[in-house]
């Protein structure tokens, strides 16, 4: 979803070709999220068939390369930057790997008025993040609490060691970006940071977890006791009150 509305929002500032899309996705996302140019026109015959987006087919005149920015027949870049047709991997990844029809590239995308109502809808609306999680990490630890014989504490202090190595991963990044102020810097920063606070929280998540298990491991030794302890409650005798522990365990 990001990327059909991410493609119609750009489409919305003017008409342009894929390859114009694709790099303006990367420069306005500061390329956290690569594209390939086959996802890209994927995406672009979707919003044409919902009628959010249309094409200009090229004329028989505009049979060269050049003609929207894609690379050049003599290994020159395009007019967007991109890598010429040299028989170099980038080009090859940039033309023939494609698999794309003749002439795919030659054509310009318009938004449509529905697409520009599709727009400032995305735009005037809070992104709808589901309740239920689909996060590898929360289930795996879910299930592994109730496997015998893992050991939780062992799997918590393996997945920390990761998350830390990818928070300061993230950091280090950030730190070697280029100046704030510079334009482009500004909304690739703004991806990092979502990054280096999705990764503190997940450290955060894991000395919850750790706590917790260290909780649980008390009150199940707790419970132990109270099981095994003689009464010495008689006939005619006040029942023993189950302490704190093996009465939640009751409860429950």
């Amino acid at each position: 979803m990001t990327v059909r509305l991410g493609l119609l929002a750009i489409l919305d500032q003017g008409p342009g070709y894929g390859y114009q899309l694709r790099s303006e996705f990367d420069r306005r996302t500061g390329s956290t999220w690569p594209l390939n140019v086959g996802q890209v026109y994927s995406t672009l015959d979707r919003l044409d068939r919902d009628g959010l987006v249309e094409r200009d087919e090229p004329s028989p005149r505009d049979t060269s390369p050049e003609a929207d920015g894609s690379p050049g027949s003599d290994g020159s870049p395009g007019s967007d930057g991109s890598p010429g047709s040299d028989g170099s991997p980038a080009a090859e990844a940039s033309v023939a790997g494609t698999g794309q029809a003749a002439g795919e590239h030659q054509r310009l995308w318009r938004i449509t008025a529905a697409g520009r109502a599709e727009v400032a809808h995305w735009l005037g609306t809070a992104v709808d993040t589901p309740d239920a999680t689909r996060d590898e990490l929360p289930l795996k630890f879910a299930l592994a609490a109730t496997l015998p014989g893992v050991d939780v504490a062992t799997l918590v202090q393996t997945q920390r060691r990761a998350s830390l190595a990818k928070l300061q991963r993230l950091t280090r990044t950030k730190h070697a970006g280029g100046d704030p102020e510079a334009p482009g810097e500004f909304a690739w920063r703004l991806v990092v940071d979502s990054m280096i606070f999705a990764a503190e929280a997940e450290v955060r998540w894991l000395d919850h977890v750790e706590s917790s298990l260290r909780r649980a491991s008390l009150a199940e030794r707790q419970w132990a006791v109270e099981a095994v302890a003689p009464t010495t409650s008689g006939p005619g005798s006040p029942a023993r009150t189950p302490g704190p522990a093996r009465a939640a365990r009751g409860r429950s």
